[in-house]
């Protein structure tokens, strides 16, 4: 079991949590859920902020169950848009409020929210990069990342912004379809603030609860992309610990996976990734003309297809 938490008494709720889970006739209010279990009949379970993840069928689809430790301040605003349930670029999710119960040691019950998401047949998007760089598959790197500009292309003209873009929160449909899970970071016109700052590695250093509105997705959908680009075209870059070769964990223009893609891109006169590449070591997490320079990726991949 994957136990994350920031105190012990937040472990010791989440495993309270993951025991309540094995009786879902008990602890949930309204749903009636058959849960999905391995070879050994535990429950397929994984933690992820601050919440218990796990596989169910519901009226007789399979659906991923999220049941948050602790209450998520945003999640209603975010499930009751229209604009975010409607997307295509989300997979779709519904909130049921203090649907979870949990009998604590105490004998008090704590109750918790519950989110609903259709399972999606496919991987994700880190799964396809660990795999095709493993393999040195320089084709398969080079689709994801036009596949992913395109992605970018369309989330960036989209009416909110995701807040936590990252290749683990990508799913890739059995065909080839892009579509992000986790909805907990996003902005939309009606948010004004939040506490989610996305995942560490994906973000810019200076992101920090300030930074919050339309261009929160800049700095990571840049990272991905350029990430991508050099892979396809010098997959020995590729780091088997790390999903990219180079990230935001240290200064990313002190990364030598950075420095060789930065020179390669010059050296290739591959203008519009170098003007991309160089956004990254920028000291604002919004990046100026973004749209323009993803635009100009696809149109490049589009005319080197013909």
């Amino acid at each position: 079991m994957n136990w994350v938490s920031s105190t012990m008494a937040q472990m010791v709720n989440m495993r309270e949590m993951y025991e309540a889970m094995t009786i879902p006739e008990l602890s949930f209010r309204s749903l009636r859920l058959q849960l999905k279990l391995d070879r050994y009949g535990n429950l397929l379970t994984y933690a992820r902020n601050n919440a218990l993840i796990t596989k169910a069928y519901l009226d007789g689809s399979l659906v991923a169950v999220k049941c948050y430790l602790t209450p998520r301040g945003n999640i209603d605003k975010i499930l009751s848009d229209d604009r975010v349930l409607s997307s295509p670029l989300l997979i779709p999710c519904r909130l049921y409020k203090d649907e979870f119960t949990i009998l604590l040691s105490d004998g008090t019950k704590s109750c918790h929210d519950v989110v609903i998401t259709p399972w999606i047949a496919g991987g994700t998007l880190d799964e396809a990069i660990l795999l095709a760089a493993r393999e040195k598959d320089a084709a398969s790197l080079a689709l994801l990342a036009e596949r992913f500009d395109r992605f970018a292309l369309a989330l960036l003209d989209a009416p909110f912004a995701h807040g936590d873009v990252k290749p683990e929160n990508i799913i890739i449909s059995d065909g080839g379809e892009f579509r992000l899970i986790d909805l907990d970071a996003v902005w939309t016109p009606a948010i004004t603030c939040c506490e989610e700052l996305g995942t560490a590695e994906y973000q810019h250093p200076r992101r920090d609860e300030k930074f919050f509105g339309p261009n929160i997705d800049d700095y990571p959908i840049a990272l991905i992309s350029v990430a991508l680009h050099a892979l396809a075209d010098l997959p020995h870059i590729a780091d088997e610990h790390t999903v990219l070769p180079f990230d935001s964990t240290l200064v990313v223009s002190t990364q030598s996976a950075y420095k060789e893609a930065l020179a390669h891109f010059r050296k290739s006169d591959n203008v519009a990734l170098l003007r991309l590449a160089k956004q990254l070591t920028k000291k604002r997490p919004a990046i100026e003309n973004l749209r323009e320079m993803i635009s100009e990726l696809v149109t490049q991949q589009q005319n080197d297809e013909r």
